[in-house]
């Protein structure tokens, strides 16, 4: 760790930065090309197959491209739902009924990645159990999933790394667009945009978005629905002005969200047990920025973001009420300045804002409670980072940044980023660095509160605190003039503290404290992709993690956590695109579960969960404007057939619809059109 802290403060002293500069502001920060180029440049329909499907970018930070064509091999109908063919993000419903989402990356949490909306970060704190629900699929042009420690210049967190997301731009959005879409779960969606080009340089979006599910679905026979109704409606407003000299961007986006789950009937004489979230969201940011502002350096920048969000979450959970909100500032001063193709600098000041408050009241007179936590932070920053090419195959991005938070005090952190091109078809790629997060303990954890265990807190939590170390490796060839890449990684996150959510000290007990012993999770990840003939693609990928937690007094395997998963994708194309043929396979490895032996025999689960398959597959049809899909997903039709503990009794102590680890969703077909009317 030494020698990251010493390169970093070198790298701030020498004023270095990254090669991203200004753009990272104002032109998708991810480089959208291949580790396979050089293949392309041997055959030039080889390009035409490798930037089809997710990919390897060829930036110095590990970071895997999902192409806007990527994005329609699945029905694709949120963020979250984008990642199901992806290898690195991985996402389940959290728990059993409230229809709040979970991703994992490198094994941990998406508490610890950071989400990006056009390179600015204004998804966290209480978004992020529904937040990868308020961004529809139709709205997003890519996705850039980065991993390892983050760039300083997003903020100190994004400790296992990002996920920058970039919606459509006004300047290359068709005039207008239709997106319907209807499945067999009486879940309608409908998706509208449309830009409006002003000048050469003034463009404007519009953005649309509704759905909604109505009606019961109990396939397990429990009395609980297995799927939540909801309703949302979200719309997006984008202007982009760009003279060559100037560029000046706006987007604001605004969400109502509604959620009802809970029991069908009621049972017993009591009232009926309901699960419902209401939220309230308004997020935008503004970007200025001088282009090229100083004749004495190319590529150089200079830019102000500012961004602000502002969210109410009301819950009900059974007999417990969350109330939360959280009002966030930050703006961000940088400068961007490239001295040489070997020496590049971005560098700034920053400030954020935010604040939160969560309260929790359980009302049951046996173990009833009233928790709240409140916060206001204000946090100053400056950081640095710098692109350094010593040689012509090895690239090092290094970066530090130091902020002063008004309630816990100066900290600094370092982070580096190295790639070593060996040869033309070979990247060797290592990473290291720290981050930090305040934790938004109720409301980022609602899930954990699905029960009726008696909950004990600690009165105050420190922030979380992480090293993250990462090595991958990336090799392109030809088989047969075919295309083939092999990527193998691994990585490893050790904590020095962190939120830890205790199942395993009793099934009638959780325990919410700060890490007490040693916390860490180790992923290893392979993957093939490979093009065996002309239009078709086929990937294999298979990870397995180590995510070790004291929980009950000693060091265990995270529950509710898969030990290893596979996915394998194939695509394919007729030969004018008529005809796309898609298909997924994913085997989600067993894991550990919490103890409940202390339970009536009924309401007793194994301390283990198996591993199932997950099947989906989706055909589309193309005409030159429209395009017809039809696919269905869980084609195997498995579900955890007991997800909550005492269903038929939800007001005993015995209540428990946490501890989810499978889906509950049944088979499903489902049907899709795109239209769109080009300027």
């Amino acid at each position: 760790m030494s020698t990251i802290v010493k390169i970093a403060i070198l790298a701030s002293l020498l004023a270095l930065a990254s090669s991203n500069g200004l753009a990272q502001q104002h032109d998708h920060d991810h480089d959208h090309g291949t580790e396979q180029d050089s293949i392309g440049s041997m055959r030039a329909r080889t390009v035409e197959v490798e930037a089809e499907q997710a990919r390897v970018s060829p930036a110095p930070q590990r970071t895997e491209v999902v192409s806007s064509r990527e994005l329609r091999r699945a029905a694709c109908c949120s963020l979250a739902e984008s990642f199901e063919r992806s290898p690195s993000v991985e996402v389940n419903y959290a728990d059993a009924v409230s229809g709040a989402r979970q991703i994992q990356m490198l094994g941990l949490s998406g508490l610890y990645t950071d989400v990006l909306v056009e390179a600015t970060p204004i998804f966290r704190g209480i978004e992020i159990p529904f937040g990868f629900d308020h961004i529809p699929g139709p709205f997003m042009e890519s996705i850039s999933i980065a991993k390892g420690a983050g760039s300083v210049v997003s903020g100190y967190e994004g400790q296992t790394g990002q996920i920058n997301v970039c919606v459509h731009d006004p300047f290359k959005t068709p005039a207008f667009f239709v997106n319907g879409y209807a499945n067999s779960m009486d879940r309608f969606e409908l998706n509208l945009y449309g830009a409006q080009n002003l000048s050469d340089e003034l463009a404007t979006t519009t953005m649309l978005h509704g759905r909604i599910r109505k009606g019961n679905i109990d396939n397990n026979g429990d009395n609980f629905q297995d799927s939540p109704e909801y309703d949302q409606l979200n719309v997006v407003h984008r202007w982009r002005y760009n003279d060559d000299k100037v560029e000046l961007q706006a987007y604001a986006n605004g969400v109502l969200d509604n959620y009802q789950n809970g029991q069908i009937a009621a049972s017993g004489g009591m009232p009926l047990f309901e699960i419902n979230t209401n939220i309230k969201r308004l997020a935008g940011f503004i970007k200025f920025g001088l282009l090229n502002p100083f004749d004495s350096f190319d590529e150089s920048g200079l830019s102000v973001v500012v961004n602000a969000s502002t969210n109410q979450q009301n819950s009900l959970l059974g007999v417990r009420t969350l109330d939360a909100y959280q009002h966030t500032l930050n703006v961000r001063g940088i400068g961007s300045f490239t001295f040489s193709d070997d020496f590049k600098l971005v560098g700034g000041i920053s400030f954020m804002y935010d604040d939160v408050r969560e309260e929790m009241i359980d009302t049951t007179a046996a173990r009833g409670f009233n928790q709240s936590f409140a916060r206001i932070e204000k946090v100053p920053g400056l950081f640095a980072e710098a692109t350094i090419s010593p040689a012509k195959s090895v690239t090092i991005v290094a970066g530090s940044r130091v902020d002063a938070h008004n309630l816990y005090g100066t900290r600094f952190i370092p982070r580096i980023h190295v790639k070593w091109a060996v040869g033309s078809l070979t990247s060797i790629r290592a990473s290291a660095g720290s981050g930090w997060r305040v934790p938004t303990v109720i409301t980022e954890n609602m899930s954990a509160f699905i029960n009726s265990r008696s909950v004990m807190f600690e009165q105050s939590f420190l922030p979380e605190q992480s090293v993250n170390v990462g090595l991958s490796a990336t090799h392109s060839l030809l088989i047969g003039e075919r295309p083939l890449t092999l990527d193998a990684e691994v990585y490893h996150t050790q904590f020095s503290n962190r939120v830890v959510i205790d199942f395993d000290r009793s099934p009638r007990e959780l325990w919410v404290g700060n890490l007490h012993g040693t916390s860490y999770s180790t992923h290893a990840m392979g993957q093939v992709l490979f093009s065996p003939v002309e239009r078709l693609e086929l990937l294999a990928a298979y990870r397995w993690v180590n995510v070790m937690v004291p929980l009950g007094g000693e060091d265990r395997f995270a529950p509710m956590i898969s030990r290893d998963r596979m996915l394998f994708t194939a695509t394919w194309d007729s030969e004018e695109r008529e005809w796309t043929i898609d298909a997924s396979a994913v085997y989600a490895g067993g894991g550990r579960l919490p103890s409940t032996l202390a339970n009536p025999a009924q309401y007793q689960r194994s301390t283990e969960f198996p591993g199932y398959w997950r099947f989906n597959a989706q055909v589309t049809k193309r005409w030159d404007k429209l395009e017809v899909y039809v696919g269905s997903e869980n084609l195997g039709g498995f579900i955890q057939n007991d997800p909550v503990i005492a269903a038929d009794a939800p007001y005993s102590e015995y209540f428990d619809a946490s501890l989810a680890w499978g889906p509950t969703s049944p088979r499903m077909a489902y049907l899709g059109i795109r239209w769109e009317l080009p300027h």
